[in-house]
């Protein structure tokens, strides 16, 4: 997210559900009812604080903070999303833009990482092996990722539309493309995306893969958050008439006195279980309730910082748990970004983690990034 105080779109973000509820959408608002729901499955268990972290503090191709993570677990290839850094000049631009005018544009950057072994500990190494900027496509608030062969095709948000008043934009629809290192910016105009609404009339549309059940989750705006799920094979073909899943996005019960309203920072799934993430950076200020008369709230405060992560049920939208995560709490700098699920043993779907991004770095435009899991698995 953007490196500033929480905004009032950040705080309505918290009420999906209550939101759906004031303008009469049920559990079945769209065009297309789901299945008879998910099978059950195995549980990540959000609490705790201890493990060790996957990795810490490395470059990726840009100096912004991380906003997303996903995993060719096929491949064992890792990719990230962030805007485009302030100065950069892309091929047919007459000058270098700033990172604001990025931002509002939708400019990005994706960084290929291809990973190494595990150590014991279940940390890794890995290297930069590829890059690609995408302009006009949005925040880059998630992003799937789909192993096909030796390939890898993402699935990201697209065409853009400007948010003047936080100084940033969202993507209207989804679309999906094929990772290729390139210099050469994929514009959001471009012939050779393939682009989907999947619900008609939704807005600011992100995906994630669901790579235990080979599934795509949609998170929508339509009255309110939502998320559907979706055969990945139907959704590559454009077929989004049967969801597997729908329901809306819950609020999460935290203490606002301590921790106040922390922003939406991504969403991952496994299985019949859905994952949220939010927080915001050390140090972030809040009004209370908006009362100007009051002092503000630090509502992440170094070292402890606001970071929640939550587990959801897919077939009803009931929370789970909701847990205050203080995993890299050492870190300098900290800011939540992102969820993603990884498969540490390929072709072992029985066993994964729900791996959390952080951005890190003490130095605004030289920011790294830090990613953390969760690999204790329940059957509920």
């Amino acid at each position: 997210m953007n490196e500033h105080q929480i905004s009032r779109r950040d705080l309505l973000s918290l009420t999906g559900a209550a939101a759906l509820a004031a303008v009469g959408l049920g559990p079945a608002a769209g065009t297309a009812r789901a299945a008879d729901g998910l099978p059950a499955s195995k549980l990540i268990r959000v609490e705790g604080n201890t493990g060790p972290a996957y990795f810490r503090e490395e470059t990726l191709h840009e100096g912004t903070v991380l906003q997303s993570l996903g995993f060719d677990n096929v491949n064992r290839r890792l990719y990230t999303a962030q805007v485009i850094q302030g100065g950069r000049k892309l091929a047919g631009e007459p000058a270098a833009l700033s990172g604001g005018a990025r931002d509002l544009h939708g400019d990005l950057s994706i960084t290929e990482w291809t990973l190494g072994a595990d150590a014991a500990d279940g940390s890794s190494t890995g290297r930069i092996t590829g890059s690609m900027y995408l302009r006009g496509f949005g925040h880059g608030v998630s992003i799937g990722v789909e192993p096909s062969g030796s390939s890898t095709y993402l699935w990201t948000e697209v065409d853009a539309v400007r948010d003047e008043a936080n100084e940033t934009s969202r993507g209207m629809r989804l679309c999906r493309f094929k990772f290729a290192g390139s210099a050469t910016p994929l514009d959001a105009t471009s012939p050779s995306l393939e682009k989907f609404t999947p619900v008609p009339g939704s807005v600011n549309n992100t995906a994630s893969v669901d790579p235990v059940t080979h599934r795509l989750v949609v998170r929508y705006s339509l009255g309110g958050m939502r998320y559907r799920v979706y055969d990945l094979a139907a959704a590559r073909a454009g077929d989004f008439t049967t969801p597997l899943a729908e329901i809306a996005e819950p609020a999460i019960s935290i203490d606002r006195a301590r921790f106040g309203r922390p922003s939406f920072q991504g969403y991952a799934a496994a299985g019949s279980h859905l994952y949220l993430l939010h927080g915001n950076a050390y140090g972030t200020a809040q009004d209370h309730d908006e009362d100007e008369e009051t002092p503000e709230l630090v509502i992440s405060p170094p070292g402890e910082g606001n970071t929640h992560l939550t587990s959801v049920d897919l077939n009803t939208g009931r929370v789970i748990t909701t847990f205050h995560s203080k995993a890299g709490h050492t870190l300098p700098f900290r800011e939540p970004e992102g969820l993603a699920i990884q498969i540490p043993r390929a072709g072992d779907r029985e066993v994964y983690r729900l791996c959390m991004g952080f951005a890190s770095g003490e130095t605004s435009g030289r920011r790294t990034a830090s990613v953390y899991y969760k690999d204790s698995l329940i059957q509920p």
